[in-house]
């Protein structure tokens, strides 16, 4: 009778103390009982030699456990199965043949089962030979390869069945590894195991990477190359397998998904094998044998394009903040820019939120919290990190404690440790970088010399492009504490490296930043890369405001934009160093076309400087103009000395010259004007600008946009007629319908086409098909000739195969020629939208800061048409919404001195397509508009405009009473209530007067949801009673008009009420004319009204005043008599309604009385 019972009981506790234990005195109490066994050398392989040789305690132990493992129990399956590989071990007569039998008996699932029993039996055979395997019987003499075979074709077996056992399965094949050695049919094994584990090299799944990784590994001198077809190099992790390696490790499968069906949320194994190789200092020989990919390929193909790429799931972005979270701590400033890469910055902005409950924003949370932590301990790798988690189109914002972007708050805590030294120590560091950049790099992320190797010229140019774009970010960031000495030490930086090139002693070089010569040389594409960065960042300053001198005066301590503090404009600056430097012994000038452009760039060099000196001595308003005007002219000259295009640099020289010319003009006090004609006035400054900005807006130049809005902004208060006309007649062109919208936009190329090629591309498809019949008729030649009935039965034969190629290539071209024009056309249609929310920004400038200007009202009807015309066309949508947000969002100041005729016209235009409005949206856009206009007119004090502002109200009114199909709504009229001043309210009052005696009577409106719009109408200008009370000292007029409104409606109402119980009010089918709703609709609204009225202290008069009459009375006892109308709440109202006037009393008393 066995005496060990009281431990097995144990071996399933969930406390892992417990089971240890248990499991340790079962194991000492059956090891004292084998001891007392005679000793034997034999081995057991069947049930009976197991009776014979082990003691009965073993034996039944044996069996137990080996049952037990198939236990869903608490943890019975871990329990026994350490027990079980402990017991293994230590009693050597016990065979694996043996075991396996026993295995393969007790845990067997058969189709009887129910699913849960089955799922049992898999984990318990799982878990049985992963105790067989641990135990190390394996290695004895008595294994065979049939049992090897079987082992580990059952593995391969429940992994590839079911998804979530797969890694627990290649997990105990991958221990089996090192066991391979030991056997004399070592090679059998591996050969089995290719064979079988790795569906003979068709690796899919990371399961299968890190067995194959493993035995590559392992047995070096095994024959992969045949094993392993598909695997390319002399390792798993080589170059040529980057494509291969990023389907796997991001476990993704076009031919089989159903292999990645089950999610895990831990990484996979293989990882730790893979960081393993790059980052332990042991395994550098092999790292140099092996020849691995450098790690940050791997880390941009697998996690930057893979785990992080756009539209990737949540769970895989899971992954990839675990692995950035494991990369932290061999993060460095060197490998920052090959780890913080942009998909990686995107997802810690858009995917993560401080207070996000999910388990994404949690481990991503605790990852950002760790990268904090290590970029605070290091200045360098904070600054590499901050200028990645920062782009131009980002600032930091102030942490907020109800909402927190994670990238923002990163943000400040890296700042708050940073100092003006730790920033020019970095700047530095980058500087010193470009010089000389690394030469060799470690394949592994250690550096080692033993696993060190040259990089490529590509790798020495991207390293030069990483600092100059570092430099750039650092430079351009306004929250950093940067000063104007470091801005300028980056900006001469970058143009001596894109302008010059040291013939002599770089030593004696007078510019600084030279004399460090880079080592390799500097090639063609860096200084070209560094030419284009200098435009960015000049571009980029254009904004930027110096940090102020704080010893200076006041005058002093205001930043000028685009300027050092020392009134020298950043675009001059870096044209100086150019042609300063040029005649100096030593130094040669390397930019593009240098010769043609050096004389012009002279002289405009001569004039910034004058013009900085000329601004100076001008009052504020003219010297912002003037340095806008020096800010433009720098920026069109350094994009002319560091351009690469011959045709562009002599566009920016000619366009330069007229910008001189405007300043010139601009300069002009007094002076006779130079114009030959007295029908031609000399254009003003302002005009000649205007249209120099538009000019360049036709370029692909966001940093031009921005600036030619930033210029435009002082010189908006001296805009003109003729300069509104340019703005104006871009906004009203049309596509191939004005020839000199075309000739404006002539800088672009897809602009650089005539109205019939636009014709020919949208309208006439059928000449191009007859274009192309014709050219494939060329393209046939002679044999297109005859019958077409002979040329379809004997084309093919009278073509060989020389003749067919040609044919082929001909018709090739063709369809290209086509294709091209119809992407011409495409390309067209898209940069003339563009071109024209360029132009919007200036209308949105003049708007914002010159709104009162009487030109306002000549550009809200340009917009005003450029919103209708662009409503219904998808390709003008942003055209279309950033006109209606320009006109919802600026027509907040009241315009002068315009022309009345036109802004009339204008406001009979709003009112008439406000009747035929498409949308709410629209109804609403065009609401705001014609308050600004009628508000307008009414502020100018014109007796007969005011009169037929009120006019054009009261025809909307009855149209929208009148007309079933008008678009009117009150809400159009609110508008305007909300805009007016007090004193400019009675024309609506009056209007509303109106509505409600004519319309808010029964069977006047077109139908009963007028007739309630009536009231409404006469409620919302009520509503504006207590602004008139309180703005107005004189409410004579208001009192009349009020007195008016209450008592039209109230008659109406009556009037109402006595046709909603008469017989009239049932229409031939039997149905209500007026409904019970629409009477408590109406009932509401009256009441409303005196309400309204009755809590402004001037006229409540007016509502103490509103006795019931005879009728009245009458009319309101029958409604509340009424079956077919009274409702509870209807019958409520008409207590209220009995006597309006106790409406104006307290609230209390007016209830006591009532009951």
């Amino acid at each position: 009778m066995p005496t060990t019972l009281e431990f097995y009981w144990d071996l399933a506790s969930l406390d892992e103390s417990k089971r240890i234990e248990a499991a340790a005195q079962l194991i000492s109490a059956l090891c004292k009982f084998q001891a007392e066994m005679p000793a034997t050398t034999s081995v057991a392989t069947t049930e009976e030699e197991l009776n014979r040789i082990c003691a009965g305690d073993v034996t039944y132990g044996i069996k137990r456990l080996i049952k037990g493992l198939a236990s869903p129990r608490d943890g019975a399956r871990q329990g026994y199965s350490i027990a079980l590989s402990e017991l293994l071990a230590r009693v050597p007569c016990i065979s694996v043949k043996l075991v396996l039998d026993l295995l393969w008996r007790s845990t067997e699932a058969t189709k009887q089962m129910k699913g849960q029993e089955q799922r049992d039996m898999r984990f318990g055979r799982i878990f049985g030979l992963m105790a067989l395997v641990q135990s190390g019987i394996i290695t004895r003499a008595g294994t065979t390869a049939v049992e090897m075979r079987k082992i580990v074709m059952e593995l391969a077996a429940i992994g590839a069945k079911k998804s979530y056992l797969r890694e627990i399965s290649y997990v105990t094949l991958t221990s089996l590894v090192p066991m391979l050695g030991k056997f004399a049919f070592r090679d059998e094994l591996i050969t089995m195991f290719v064979a079988v584990a790795l569906d003979k090299g068709a690796i899919e799944t990371p399961d299968e990477l890190l067995l194959a990784m493993r035995l590559r590994r392992a047995y070096p001198g095994y024959d992969w190359y045949s094993a392993l077809p598909q695997w390319q190099g002399r390792h798993m992790l080589g170059a040529k397998n980057v494509g291969r390696l990023g389907s796997v490790l991001c476990e993704q499968s076009v031919e089989h998904p159903g292999l990645f069906s089950t999610w895990h949320p831990q990484l996979h194994r293989v990882w730790d094998e893979i960081f393993d190789l790059y980052f332990n200092r042991a395994r550098a020989d092999e790292v140099a044998n092996a020849m691995p990919m450098e790690f940050e390929l791997l880390w941009e193909r697998v996690v930057e394009n893979g785990l992080f790429a756009p539209g990737a799931s949540q769970f895989r972005r899971y992954w990839g903040f675990l692995l950035l979270e494991r990369l932290l701590p061999h993060l460095s400033e060197d490998t920052v820019p090959s780890m913080m890469t942009p998909n990686i910055v995107r997802a810690m902005s858009d995917n993560i939120s401080v207070k996000g409950k999910s388990a994404l924003a949690k481990v991503g949370m605790r990852t950002a919290e760790r990268l904090s932590e290590v970029c605070e301990s290091n200045t360098k790798v904070g600054l590499a990190v901050l200028t990645h988690l920062l782009n131009q189109k980002n600032t930091i914002q102030p942490v907020d404690a109800a909402k927190t972007n994670l990238r923002s708050m990163m943000a400040n805590r890296i700042v708050a440790k940073l100092d003006s030294e730790a920033i020019v120590g970095y700047v530095t560091y980058l500087q010193q970088l470009f010089a000389a950049p690394r030469r060799v790099r470690s394949k592994s992320g250690v550096a080692d010399a033993q696993t060190a190797v040259n990089v490529s010229d590509k790798s020495i140019e991207k390293q030069r492009a990483w600092a100059v774009d570092q430099m750039i970010r650092v430079a351009r960031f306004g929250q950093l504490p940067i000063t104007d000495e470091l801005t300028g030490s980056v900006l001469r930086f970058v143009a001596a490296h894109a302008a010059f090139t040291v013939t002599g002693d770089t030593k004696k070089c007078s510019v600084v930043e030279l004399r460090d010569a880079p080592v390799p040389e500097l090639s063609a594409a860096t200084r070209d890369y560094c030419a284009l960065a200098l435009v960015n960042l000049v571009g980029e300053l254009n904004r930027h405001v110096s940090e102020p001198n704080r010893t200076a005066s006041d005058a002093e301590t205001r930043g000028l934009a685009g300027h050092a503090r020392d009134g020298t404009a950043w675009p001059t600056a870096a044209l100086a160093l150019v042609l300063d430097t040029k005649r100096k012994r030593g130094m040669q000038v390397v930019l593009h076309g240098f010769e043609e452009t050096q004389e012009p760039l002279t002289k405009l060099l001569a004039q910034l400087r004058e013009m900085a000196q000329a601004a100076s001595g001008l009052e504020a308003a003219a010297a912002q103009r003037v340095h806008m005007l020096e800010l433009l002219l720098g920026n069109l000259s350094v994009g002319a000395a560091f351009g690469a295009n011959p045709q562009t640099q002599a566009e920016y020289l000619e366009v330069a010259a007229e910008v001189s010319e405007c300043y010139a003009k601009l300069t002009q006090t007094g002076q006779e004007s130079d114009s030959d004609s007295d029908d031609e006035p000399e254009l003003q400054p302002v005009e000649v600008l205007t249209d120099i900005l538009i000019s360049l807006f036709t370029r692909d130049s966001s940093i031009l946009r921005r600036l030619c809005d930033q210029v435009f902004v002082p010189f908006a208060e001296l805009m003109t007629a003729r300069a509104m006309e340019s703005i104006v007649g871009v906004l009203q062109a049309r596509e191939g319908a004005d020839e000199d919208v075309v000739t404006e936009m002539d800088g672009l190329d897809a602009m650089d086409v005539d109205e019939s090629d636009t014709e020919m591309a949208d309208d006439n498809a059928g000449v191009i098909d007859e274009e192309l019949r014709r050219k494939i008729e060329e393209a046939l030649g002679s044999n297109s000739n005859g019958d077409d009935a002979a040329s379809e039965s004997g084309a093919e034969e009278s073509f060989d195969d020389e003749q067919m190629t040609v044919f082929d290539d001909k018709l090739a071209e063709i369809f290209r020629q086509k294709k091209e024009q119809k992407t011409w056309a495409r390309e067209l249609k898209l940069s003339f939208v563009n071109f024209k929310l360029r132009v919007l920004d200036l209308a949105d400038v003049f708007l914002t800061r010159q709104g009162d200007n009487a030109l306002a009202i000549q550009l809200v009807a340009a917009l005003v048409d450029l919103a209708r015309t662009t409503n219904k066309d998808t390709r003008n949508r942003a055209v279309h919404e950033r006109a209606v947000s320009i006109l919802n969002g600026r027509l907040t100041k009241i315009p002068a001195g315009f022309d009345q005729t036109e802004a009339l016209k204008l406001l009979e235009v709003v009112h008439e397509r406000a009747r035929r409005a498409s949308d709410q949206r629209e109804l609403e856009m065009l609401a705001g508009v014609a308050a600004f206009i009628g508000r307008a007119v009414l502020e100018s004090g014109d007796v007969e405009a005011s009169a037929r502002v009120h006019e054009l109200n009261a025809e909307s009114v009855r149209d929208f009473m009148g007309r079933k199909a008008s678009q009117m709504q009150v809400g159009f009229f609110r508008a305007a209530m909300a805009k007016q001043r007090a004193g400019l309210l009675s024309g609506l009052w009056t209007v509303a007067a109106d509505a409600v005696a004519e319309f808010g009577r029964p069977q006047r409106a077109v139908n009963v949801y007028r007739q309630v719009q009536a009231y409404a109408l006469a409620d919302s200008v009520l509503a504006t009673a207590p602004r008139v009370a309180s703005e107005l000292t004189d409410t004579s007029e208001f009192i009349v008009l009020t007195e008016r409104v209450l008592r039209e409606s109230c008659a109406s109402l009556q009037e109402t009420l006595k046709f909603a119980v008469s017989e009239a009010n049932v229409n031939a089918t039997g149905r209500l004319l007026i409904d019970g709703a629409r009477v408590r609709e109406i009932v509401q609204t009256v009441l409303q009204m005196v309400r309204r009225v009755a809590k402004v202290d001037a006229f409540r008069p007016i509502v103490v005043a509103l006795k019931p009459s005879s009728e009245w009375t009458q009319a309101v006892k029958a409604l509340e008599a009424s079956d077919k109308l009274a409702s509870p709440v209807i019958r409520n109202m008409c207590r209220s309604l009995a006597d309006l006037s106790l409406l104006a009393e307290p609230k209390t008393k007016a209830k006591a009385k009532a009951i």
